[in-house]
């Protein structure tokens, strides 16, 4: 009788075993599929190394759409010092757009097609990753690939250039926010959003560029290597900030923006390849007490920055804010007709992109009077000067020496 029984518990034993053999084995099997599939992805990911930057494809290369297509790319620099590379467009079949996005922010655009075969150059830092979204529509369809090419030679800024020119000091020689700066202080070294920035204060007399046709001011180098410049003299027509139909006084939705915009259109455009497409601030901010923060911060403060306190933003064209139009020399509480924004042929207050009071449904924005005096009295849907305000790319060569009888000049 005990046998059968001892028969069943054996047979009951092995039945575990073999349960648990082929658990252990399923579970080898889902395991090794995982890690197979996370194998498999890595693997499909191109990573590259050209040069001193090593570039990972997260997206692959391949730009095939209809419509839309997003990629997403990061580059890493791995040397100690500043490198520079640029984003080719290979076997472009069809015609689109793109976008090169970083930090959800647009650093570069154009056209895309079989003649517009590459971006301008891009510096990364040294030891610096930065990740990327290149964002592609196609008119009806578009395929190609992409590369992370480095340039050849020697890449030599306008930057460069200038803090070759004038070597930058730390600290201006008059109180920045309350003197008025008459004298020439030269570049001095400060912060922005983007980076180490250097701004001119006073009385420059070599920060001259001819550009378009045009003769413009060097406001300062930004943070991401680009150049600030300011028109000296200020467009024929008068412009207002903004009109009733406008939405709000920000810059993007204001009548002062498509202003500018026909304006590029229309004595810019050409030269476009030239001119990059980055930050601007629109300082149109209150704080609690319902005021502009940047009134208190220049009148009462005192205290200008190059860092935006308002919105930031992309463009291919602007104003200056007021902060920036103090730094160069003016004063909150002076007139200065001796530093290098001051304009003896302007006849009218000329707008800066900063307000300074108002209320809902009227904006005070802060002018340059004509004796390069703040202005803050004068409602910006009113008629006045308006002195444009372009960023030049950084990987451009220049003659001259910046003074107005040899100004800065690209070599194309």
């Amino acid at each position: 009788m005990k046998e059968p029984i001892l028969v069943k518990l054996k047979m009951k034993k092995r039945y575990k075993s073999i349960l648990a053999i082929l658990g252990i084995l399923i579970l080898t099997i889902l395991v090794v599929g995982i890690i197979y599939l996370f194998y498999d992805k890595v693997l499909n990911v191109p990573v590259e190394v050209n040069g001193v930057l090593s570039i990972n494809y997260v997206d692959g290369k391949k730009i095939n759409t209809d419509s839309k297509k997003t990629i997403k790319f990061s580059v890493t620099n791995e040397s100690d010092n500043v490198a520079y590379y640029y984003l080719s467009f290979n076997n472009i079949n069809g015609k689109g757009s793109y976008s090169l996005n970083y930090n959800d922010s647009v650093i570069m655009e154009g056209s895309l097609d079989e003649e517009n075969t590459s971006t301008n150059y891009i510096s990364l830092d040294a030891k610096e990753t930065k990740d990327y979204i290149l964002k592609v529509n196609a008119d009806n369809k578009i395929k190609g690939n992409i590369n992370v090419e480095i340039p050849s030679g020697t890449i030599f800024t306008f930057a460069d250039t200038i803090l070759k020119n004038t070597p930058p000091v730390n600290n201006s020689i008059t109180k920045v926010g309350e003197e008025a700066a008459t004298k020439d202080e030269g570049l001095i070294k400060s912060s922005d959003d983007l980076g180490i920035s250097y701004y001119y204060r006073g009385n420059v007399v070599n920060n001259y560029v001819n550009f378009a046709d045009k003769t413009w001011r060097i406001v300062r180098i930004n943070g991401d290597g680009t150049t600030r410049l300011v028109l000296d003299d200020a467009i024929n027509d008068v412009g207002s900030y903004y009109t009733d139909e406008d939405e709000s006084f920000e810059f993007k939705n204001v009548s002062m923006s498509s202003f500018l915009s026909d304006w590029f259109q229309n004595n810019l455009k050409e030269k476009e390849k030239y001119i990059a497409n980055t930050k601007f601030c629109s300082d149109i901010v209150k704080d609690n007490a319902n005021n502009y923060i940047a009134y208190t911060r220049i009148m009462t403060n005192k205290i200008p920055t190059l860092n935006c306190l308002g919105e930031l933003f992309s463009s291919n064209i602007g104003l200056l804010t007021i902060d920036e139009v103090i730094l160069a020399g003016a004063s909150p509480i002076n007139s200065n007709n001796s530093f290098y924004l001051y304009n003896s042929s302007l006849n009218e207050p000329w707008y800066t992109m900063s307000g300074a009071k108002g209320n809902d449904k009227n904006i005070y924005m802060f002018m340059i009077g004509t004796n390069g005096s703040v202005v803050t009295n004068v409602e910006g849907n009113l008629y006045r000067k308006v002195r444009p305000v372009i960023n030049l790319i950084k990987n451009i060569e220049v003659s001259g020496d910046g003074t107005k009888t040899n100004p800065y000049t690209i070599i194309e």
